[in-house]
């Protein structure tokens, strides 16, 4: 079971990424969570769709390909480009 440890603002710059590496989805990142998974703390990125669910704590560290800062132009770009986030070096599961 996870349990959340501290909860920190985030700048409005950063995206968690999510979906393959053909269709990327990003998710603006409203706040960090410091989470313990049962293996130890690690760092979640929680968009406002996961706000109010905070007893699924961890669901928000599944299928995150990495966190990344750009600007909402940028998002429109990489939607459209998703090949240019290999300069990101996310981590994508397998599909």
């Amino acid at each position: 079971m996870s349990v959340i440890k501290q909860i920190l603002p985030a700048t409005e710059n950063w995206y968690r990424v999510l979906g393959t590496k053909d269709a990327p989805l990003f998710e603006r990142v409203i706040f960090w969570a410091v989470v313990n998974d049962g293996d130890g703390d690690v760092v979640a990125g929680v968009s406002r769709e996961d706000i109010g669910v905070i007893g699924a704590v961890g669901e928000w560290l599944v299928d995150v390909a990495g966190y990344i800062e750009i600007t909402p132009s940028q998002v429109d770009w990489l939607m459209e480009h998703p090949e240019d986030l290999e300069d990101f070096n996310l981590v994508w599961g397998e599909a």
